[in-house]
Order: C-alpha cells, then structure tokens, then sequence
C-alpha cells in the first residue's frame, strides 16, 4: 500500500493533536493538598495550584526543620538547648527570626518581648490547673535576657518561607494556613481570590467575617486558642511583658492584614495586648491593617471595606 503526500500530511497533523492533548493533560494544573499535625503543636493545612505535589513534600521538610530549630519546649530543639547553656548553632533563617524579633522587641517593649520564656514556662497555660505563678520573681528572670521564647513571631516568619519557597519553585496560587498563620497566594484556580474566615473568639464552629485575598497575610490572635479558666477568669497564652499576666485589654482576637506574614504575626500579638485605640495606632505606624474583636463588637479598618465580609449577627460592625 502507498501513501500519497496528503495522507502523510495528515497523519503527522493527527500526531501532532494527540502530543498536544497529551502534554496538556500531563500539565494541567490541579489543587493538591497537605495536613500536617506534628509541627509548631499546632495544625498546618496548604494547598497548592500546581502540575505536581512536589512542592508540597519541600514544604513538610521545611516546617520540619524549622520546628526542630525552633522549639523552645521541646528538648531536641535547638532554641531548648541554648536556652539551657547549650552552645549551638542556628541556621541562617533562625539567625534572621532572631535579629528581627529584637528589633521588633526593642521597638514596642511593653506590647512584645522575645524574652519571655521564664514567664511562659512558668504559666504553662496547657497544663496548668489553676496555678498562678510567682510574677515578680518570674518578670525578674526575663529581664537578665539570657532565654529566648520565638512563639509569638515564629509561625509567621515561616509562612513567609514557605511562600518564599512556592514562588522560587514557581508556584503562583496557594492558600497556607499555618495554625491561624495565613497566606493567600495569587488567587484560586476560578481566577477568584481566596476567602478567608476569621473565626469567632466565642464559638468556634462561627466566623465573624471572611476575607477576600490575593498575595496577602491574614492572621489572627486571641484568648481562646490556648487557656485555662479559674474563678471565672480566663488565663490565656498571651501574655503582657510588663504586668507579666495574660493580657487583659477588653479583645478577645486580633486580625492583622498585610503582606508580611512575620509582621502579621509579631503584630497581632502586639496589638492584642495595647487593646483597641492603642492596637489601631500600631498598626497604622506599620501601614498594616487589623479586625478586633470584643464581646459585642467587630472593628474593622476602613481599607477593608471592599474585601471583608460579615458573617455574624451577633455583632455590631463598626469601621475606622
């Protein structure tokens, strides 16, 4: 049988459309998902638009690492071990965690101190039945300034990693969320951008609204993520560095949006212990944008207005 030009012609056009389908279908892209719970105590949830799920496993390695480095309470951690007289060596990011915990320290002293450990081991919210510590001797310990306590920066500051990460490996939408550490990368596989909730201090099957976010940080802070209750008060882990208890400002969370994730962190920590006025203020010396929480009320930054949307009658809504 002879094959004349047009029927060679057409067969390498039939060729052609089937490498083309097939090469499509190897690298359409989907959404892959991972769950980590043994890291930071804490649950960790990313979702990759991505043609593969390898960004994922570097991503597990990374909050590996970096809890291993980090951990203040675990013996294994090289933050345990130096707290303890141990001479060890941090790796570059930890080394820029801690330089930029100090600056940030130095800058809102009364709102945020990374020399807390004392005090916070001393509380152990997690496990204490009713305990009030020491306080004077405790606040006295911090100021010798000789431990180091990262748990109100850290998780933050490896969300930016991770992003980081993504974008080196070309990853242009994600949605990490890194115990309450939040990032939205790009927007969602619909073009639309993501929609983060921020959860009711309350009750926690509620949200008192929803973001709507690309390539921003949206993280929260608050008095019913890790506490103990005695006499009616609510001990809860934040905690204020000069009065050495657990912050009592009249917020029960703290939401800070902007486009550094380590900011967010250190921020809504911060402006969770100032409380409303003084927490607004902060926030705009650092052209961040918040949402607090009280009993009754959500306050809510005027430049949020076109991306936040309530949820809960059972608060006012109130912008600034």
């Amino acid at each position: 049988m002879t094959c004349n030009k047009k029927d060679i012609m057409l067969a390498l056009s039939l060729f052609a459309v089937a490498l083309i389908i097939l090469f499509s279908i190897k690298h359409t892209k989907q959404a892959y998902d991972i769950t980590l719970t043994e890291y930071f105590d804490t649950v960790t949830d990313i979702t990759v638009i991505s043609d593969s799920d390898k960004v994922l496993s570097e991503c597990e390695e990374y909050i590996k690492n970096m809890d291993s480095e980090l951990s203040a309470e675990n013996k294994e951690g090289l933050i345990y071990r130096f707290n303890h007289g141990e001479d060890v060596s941090f790796c570059d990011d930890t080394n820029e965690l801690i330089d930029y915990a100090k600056t940030f320290t130095e800058e809102n002293s009364e709102l945020f101190s990374v020399y807390l450990d004392p005090l916070i081991k001393a509380w152990d919210i997690k496990n204490n039945n009713g305990n009030i510590p020491d306080i004077d001797t405790v606040l006295s310990e911090c100021k010798k300034r000789s431990t180091i306590n990262l748990g109100g920066i850290a998780k933050g500051f490896v969300t930016q990693k991770l992003v980081d990460l993504m974008k080196k490996e070309n990853i242009s939408s994600a949605l990490i969320n890194l115990g309450g550490n939040v990032y939205a990368l790009g927007r969602k596989q619909s073009g639309e951008n993501w929609r983060i909730g921020i959860q009711d201090p309350q009750n926690e099957s509620c949200t008192i609204g929803k973001v709507s976010a690309e390539n921003l940080a949206v993280i929260t802070s608050g008095d019913y993520q890790r506490y103990f209750e005695s006499d009616g008060v609510r001990y809860h882990h934040i905690f204020d560095p000069v009065t050495g208890y657990p912050a009592n400002s009249g917020l029960h969370s703290v939401t800070v949006i902007s486009e550094n994730p380590t900011l967010c962190d250190a921020l809504s920590t911060s402006a969770f212990v100032a409380g409303l006025e003084k927490g607004a203020e902060l926030l705009k010396n650092y052209n961040c944008l918040g949402i607090f929480v009280t009993d009754d009320t959500v306050y809510i930054s005027e430049e949020l207005r076109d991306i936040f949307e309530q949820t809960n009658s059972n608060y006012k809504y109130i912008y600034f």
